[in-house]
């Protein structure tokens, strides 16, 4: 075990299948070069997004989801560092994490304070850890999905479906159940208790476009899989 701390924030998996030091999940393409990579991402990709923004309607979602993650590319100054994260020396081998391209201060290593807060807060600071982000990260906090098939949901109605799930520390009561169920079947699930499993943190069109860039999985769906965590190791 190192001395460095890494905190990197990102949109992964907790659960990847593997054998010492190497990879043996099926979702994972692991001749794909998002594992077999530099430390930089060169201007290809950014050609890449040019090409997909200039596919769609100009001015659409999908246009301007694609023409704003360009611009923070083009914004950011020096080179992009690689978005995808599997330690198989000093971390967690069943955990695979992705960071947007354009979001490089989501990761960061050696910091004093991070060596400061884990000593302070942890009995053994240096066991590596993912911490998941219920809530999503900003700036895509609060946006949510149905892990089934990606639709975005209203993170309105996702606030009064917990508020009423979780209104008083026995449950809800028999009226707030039905209200809930109703709320349930008007998004499009069976029941309330559906609806508590299938509506995830929605993951952000940043990290499914290097992915598929990259031909980090073998399916073209499992990146409804993956969840917002925090991880943190050593090196």
């Amino acid at each position: 075990m190192g001395m460095r701390i890494h905190k990197i924030l990102g949109y992964g998996l907790d659960d990847v299948q593997h054998e010492v030091g190497r990879i043996t999940d099926p979702r994972i393409n692991v001749s794909g070069h998002l594992l077999m990579a530099p430390d930089q991402v060169g201007p290809e990709y950014l050609a890449h997004l040019e090409k997909l923004r200039d596919a769609e309607r100009e001015h659409s979602d999908a246009w301007f989801d694609i023409e704003t993650e360009i611009q923070l590319l083009r914004a950011t100054p020096g080179h992009l560092d690689w978005p995808v994260t599997w330690e198989c020396e000093y971390g967690r081998q069943d955990v695979l994490l992705i960071r947007p391209m354009a979001f490089g201060k989501w990761s960061r290593c050696d910091d004093p304070i991070d060596y400061a807060e884990e000593c302070a807060l942890h009995e053994d600071p240096t066991a590596p850890r993912v911490v998941p982000l219920p809530q999503g990260i900003w700036p895509f906090e609060s946006l949510y999905m149905d892990s089934r098939d990606g639709r975005r949901l209203d993170g309105t109605v996702k606030w009064v479906f917990d508020r009423l799930m979780h209104g008083k520390t026995d449950g809800p009561t028999p009226e707030q159940r039905r209200a809930v169920d109703h709320l349930a079947h008007r998004l499009g699930f069976d029941d309330a208790d559906q609806a508590r499993t299938c509506i995830v943190p929605w993951v952000p069109g940043d990290v499914r476009r290097i992915a598929s860039w990259g031909s980090l999985f073998t399916e073209p769906d499992v990146w409804l899989q993956l969840r917002p965590m925090l991880y943190v190791y050593w090196s």
